[in-house]
């Protein structure tokens, strides 16, 4: 009796778990790479940033909301070494960068958030780089690596909107200018400070930033704006 594609993919999570402990990235069910429940659960579409009392900028998108499976997706792919995620997480990347592109009549090349030289050192990857990589090919858009950390940013975790502006401030310069518009990309945006930051030294370089685009908008921190009313069990 031949046996289905769905006993035989049940069969190699099962070694797989018993091998190698491995497990979904997502929800951490034994099992090889991300789940098919996790990547049923992924977001159908992007949405629009808002942030209370942000200075004048260019429009940010999320590719979605930062909450399971994707919040555990996005850590795994930083800080655990799930590097295989780049593409799953470049393209709901790419989906809020279309987003922008669509309104405009020229092509805009993509710059990341540069990562902190420590943490790429600790982790032997650079993820903001990978992902932008991943959406870029996508899209067929280039990635030039225009900003670089000036100093190292406090530890963000636990401040407050001010205290993360603060703590930002001055940390990135651009390496030139470009003749193109730029979009800028990060994996999460929390009260938009990291953003803040980068749109300030490109367009202190002289650059146009066109948008801003990342792969996930922070539930607690929004306030309005398109699918916004996603926001229900946060």
């Amino acid at each position: 009796m031949p046996i289905s594609s769905m006993t035989l993919r049940r069969l190699w999570d099962a070694a797989a778990d018993l091998a190698l402990g491995s497990s979904c990235p997502g929800c951490h069910a034994c099992g090889w790479g991300l789940c098919d429940t996790c990547r049923e659960q992924l977001p159908a579409a992007p949405h629009s940033v808002v942030r209370p009392d942000w200075p004048p900028g260019p429009q940010v998108v999320a590719g979605g909301w930062y909450r399971e499976p994707l919040s555990s997706m996005v850590i795994a792919h930083k800080d655990d070494g799930a590097w295989q995620l780049a593409g799953v997480l470049g393209g709901l990347l790419a989906g809020a960068i279309d987003a922008i592109e669509r309104d405009s009549n020229s092509k805009a090349v993509l710059v990341p958030v540069p990562s902190d030289r420590a943490a790429v050192r600790r982790r032997g990857y650079d993820h903001s780089r990978a992902l932008a990589n991943a959406a870029g090919r996508r899209l067929g858009i280039g990635v030039v690596p225009l900003l670089k950390r000036a100093r190292a940013a406090d530890d963000q975790v636990g401040r407050g909107r001010d205290d993360r502006l603060g703590s930002q401030c001055d940390t990135m310069v651009a390496l030139g200018a470009s003749s193109v518009p730029l979009i800028v990309t990060d994996d999460v945006v929390t009260t938009g400070a990291t953003m803040v930051e980068a749109v300030r030294a490109l367009r202190a370089a002289g650059c146009f930033v066109q948008g801003a685009a990342v792969i996930c908008d922070t539930p607690r921190y929004a306030t309005a704006g398109l699918g916004a009313t996603d926001q229900s069990d946060e």
